[in-house]
């Protein structure tokens, strides 16, 4: 059964629930009860190893509660049902925690009063806190430790007295369906928003869709989040952390909810972007209850504050104990360990320490390497960091542990039900490293996409983008990104803008391809991915002029729904023709809804609204500025166009956050100081002084320089002039001894002119660092490199950009664009016969190809 239709049976059986309850409030049967629990039960354990138990609690629900059945059946047929689980009747179910607690057995552990421990989709234990004793809870870091009520400042009693959370008006008895909202918000974040059990409205195009599909999932995980996590604490007050929350003198959390709600917003974007959209969510009502509005920082806080908690058996004198008498006694965790370790990495990604997030992410992958939503995290870390080595020492560490849970095509082994989702991630941390393990990468992409296109397929294009980038194979990767059978497969993962970045790594590729036309399919892509995100989210020329995001997005709804309005409107049509005075009606009916419309325009956005109509993120324009430095290089696009002054004004928007709307941090770091392909990305068009360009190793520095100075030169930004022919030579120089100083691993050397000594000064060593995955930075780097080059046009940089494109035709060969740059180097140096070899092997790869209209 795929991961969808799993996730879907999950939330039919959350509505079972529901009736159920509502039968029991009403009725108080104790059959009715005892039902409900062997419901609940039977959610906690994995699906795949029930059979015979399924088949017998189906009757037990069609002869105590028929209208139950009739909802199980209008879900998911019976028959299928029978026929998936009988092939799946004789094994136990995975469990990757194997410690004190952890799998099924954390579910059946004897816990604290007021701690309980659910199975999610993929059986792991989650952990639930319906009001503990505060006085019970204790933390080995002073830094997270609560404090009481008495001890805190009037102010912040005050304060917290003044906000109350949804908590305090009611007892939570909602973590059945809290759980399968986790559930739904797991499946989107591993599967980039494809397997989404929601489906979006499609009055805007199937890239709304796709974003409005995860803002479902993602909108509906914030509710409960906020009511299990919706607490006023400060991470960097520790006068602030008694959780007050629930029931007098108790403490309600759900750290988990809170991981999953987070965590990959600032695993890609960082804390600045995560607070950036809390200002919107904060413009937000609740139509369904009207409580207060959720705050992705607050109940981020609110969870990695418990990170080193545990319970003390007693709390007579518990008060009057050290922190090391009250461990020596039998105290246990309040979490499991998975947990605290996706909480303390969630509090360094909150502080923007990407580096130590990742070193927390794989040692719960060596403990736990059936964690596919540390798995995922681990992915988007290591991209933002551009760490290839992180991210295939991630994959490395769990691909036997889940090509042992491998049943096949037809699943006639035991088979784990995130497999496949598992070989999609497993194949993006092979393809990230290098050539060299881009077979293996791809053959693993390949399988995921065949055997589950709806629900691994976007990650396993993401995979094959850098495969076939890394062999150069632009024509198949064209194909996978920016043909129609391609772009199906990924056109629905709109979680967090993912299928946008797809589209621009398939206008590098039809760049790649070099043939008829090529440009101005990049430019449609480019148009389509990243021009529309700026111009709905008013981070363009003329969404400023017209007041910014905070004017222009305020009129962004979500979607329409296309097949709901045709069938009004047909039913409107056959009553004006059969009904008795129904015109009069249509009228006053389209009067009632275009006031309603504009009234709705009027009043306070949903939280759907806001996370489907997200602002830009940083990773987003590092995507975008990717591309479209591509386009000027390969004169798609002049440097004078309008689309470069758009995304000047999107990376000035994005750093004025940090002196406008978010406290800097004590160090002075700027908001994408995590990102070194961001920085290299916005050096093109921003001042890297505003970058906090000394902080940086050297060859970022040098990165930096050169992309800015190369900027300058040719006037991008800027919709005047061209710049770069009027130009002396000794610039371009200066451009390409940085971009060649960033780009060596090893000291560079010149040779000394006239009477000077020969004796070199060896430099002191500094640490190479990362700077991005391959693919990625070659756009930047040795594309610059190679323009900067032929602008200088002496011997020795004609032989410098005959070195990069000779290094690119054996690691690349079958790309076009580098044979036809090949070319074009060996026609100035004068080599006219190898000239004409490399131009031929350019067209018979595809170069040129097509017709031009």
């Amino acid at each position: 059964m795929s991961p969808r239709l799993r996730c879907g049976f999950r939330h039919g059986l959350g509505g079972i629930n529901r009736r159920l309850r509502r039968s029991i409030h009403s009725t108080h049967n104790h059959e009715s009860h005892r039902l409900m629990v062997n419901l609940g039960r039977f959610r906690q354990f994995s699906y795949s190893a029930l059979s015979s138990d399924l088949q017998s609690l189906c009757w037990q629900v069609q002869g105590s509660h028929p209208t139950c059945w009739e909802f199980w059946n209008g879900k998911i047929a019976k028959q299928n049902l029978d026929y998936h689980f009988s092939l799946k009747s004789n094994h136990r179910p995975y469990s990757t925690d194997t410690n004190e607690i952890g799998g099924e057995d954390a579910a059946k552990q004897d816990t604290p009063k007021g701690v309980l421990r659910q199975i999610d989709f993929f059986e792991e234990p989650i952990t639930f806190l319906k009001n503990v004793e505060k006085s019970r809870l204790h933390s080995i870091d002073e830094s997270c430790f609560f404090y009481s009520q008495s001890r805190q400042p009037q102010q912040q009693q005050a304060r917290q007295k003044s906000k109350p959370s949804l908590s305090d008006s009611k007892e939570i008895h909602n973590e059945i369906e809290a759980l399968s909202s986790f559930d739904g918000m797991t499946m989107c974040i591993i599967s980039r928003g494809s397997a989404t059990v929601e489906e979006g409205n499609d009055g805007d195009g199937p890239d709304a869709k796709a974003m409005h599909s995860s803002a479902l999932a993602w909108g509906e995980l914030l509710r409960y989040s906020w009511e299990w996590n919706g607490q006023n604490i400060n991470i960097d007050d520790p006068h602030s952390r008694n959780g007050d929350c629930g029931a007098p003198g108790g403490f309600t959390a759900a750290p988990m909810l809170a991981v999953a709600a987070v965590a990959p917003v600032v695993a890609q974007n960082g804390r600045h972007y995560l607070q950036r959209i809390d200002k919107w969510l904060a413009r937000t009502v609740n139509e369904a209850t009207g409580n207060s509005p959720p705050n992705l920082w607050t109940m981020a806080c609110h969870a990695v504050s418990l990170r080193d908690c545990f319970v003390s058996p007693d709390t007579t004198n518990a008060q009057n104990m050290t922190t090391s008498e009250i461990l020596s006694t039998s105290s246990v965790p309040l979490l499991t360990a998975r947990e605290r370790w996706h909480l303390h990495a969630l509090y360094q990604l909150l502080h923007n320490n990407h580096r130590e997030a990742m070193g927390a992410y794989l040692r719960l992958l060596e403990l736990y390497p059936g964690d596919l939503l540390g798995l995922s995290l681990a992915m988007d870390v290591a991209f933002t960091l551009g760490d290839a080595r992180s991210a295939l020492r991630a994959a490395t560490n769990v691909s036997t542990y889940w090509s042992e849970r491998d049943g096949g095509h037809l699943h006639l082994n035991p088979s784990h039900s995130g497999q496949i989702l598992a070989t999609a991630l497993i194949a993006v941390g092979l393809a990230s490293a290098s050539s060299a393990r881009a077979s293996a990468a791809e053959r693993l992409a390949e399988s995921a996409t065949t055997r589950d296109s709806q629900g691994a397929g976007g990650v396993a294009v993401w995979a094959l983008s850098h495969c076939l980038g890394a062999e150069g194979r632009s024509s198949e990767m064209v194909s996978k990104l920016a043909g129609f059978d391609g772009t199906q497969i990924y056109e629905s993962c709109g979680y967090l803008n993912f299928h946008n970045r797809m589209m621009g790594y398939g206008g590098i590729a039809s760049l790649d391809q070099r043939r008829s036309g090529a440009g101005r399919a990049a430019m449609r892509l480019y148009d389509g991915a990243f021009s529309r995100v700026l111009e709905y989210s008013g981070n363009n020329i003329e969404g400023l002029e017209r007041g910014g995001e905070d004017i222009v997005l305020l009129e962004k709804l979500v979607p329409r729904n296309i097949k709901r309005d045709a069938a009004t409107a047909i039913g409107s049509v056959f009553s004006a023709w059969f009904g008795s005075g129904s015109k009069t009606k249509m009228e006053k009916s389209s009067r009632v809804e275009s006031v309603g419309i504009k009234q709705r325009q009027l009043a306070r956005r949903t939280v759907e609204d806001v996370l489907c109509w997200l602002p830009p993120s940083p990773l987003l324009l590092t995507h975008a500025t990717a591309l479209l430095f591509r386009l000027t290089l390969s004169d798609g696009i002049a440097p004078s166009d309008q689309r470069w002054s758009d995304l000047l004004a999107a990376w000035n928007v994005m750093l004025l956050t940090d002196t406008d709307e978010v406290k800097p941090t004590p160090d002075k770091r700027s908001v994408i100081d995590f990102m070194p392909l961001g920085l290299i990305a916005s050096s093109i068009l921003i001042d890297p002084s505003r970058l906090n360009l000394e902080s940086h190793p050297a060859p970022l520095r040098n990165a930096m320089q050169g992309l800015n100075a190369m900027g300058k030169l040719m006037n991008l930004g800027h919709a005047y002039g061209t710049g770069n022919e009027s130009r002396h030579s000794g610039e371009w120089r200066d451009v390409m001894r940085h971009l060649v100083n960033a780009r060596e691993s090893c000291q560079r050397w010149e040779m000394p002119t006239g009477m000077f000594s020969t004796t070199y000064a060896i430099p002191e060593h500094v640490p190479i660092e990362p700077m991005g995955w391959d693919m990625d930075t070659r756009q930047f780097l040795e594309y610059a490199l190679f323009h900067a080059a032929m602008q200088v046009r002496d011997h020795e940089s004609l032989c410098l950009a005959r070195a990069i494109c000779s290094e690119g035709t054996t690691l690349r060969p079958n790309c076009p664009e580098i044979w036809w740059r090949y070319a074009t180097v060996l026609d100035m140096l004068g080599d006219e016969v190898a000239a004409e070899n490399a131009r031929s092997a350019s067209v018979s790869l595809g170069s040129g190809e097509g017709a031009s209209f």
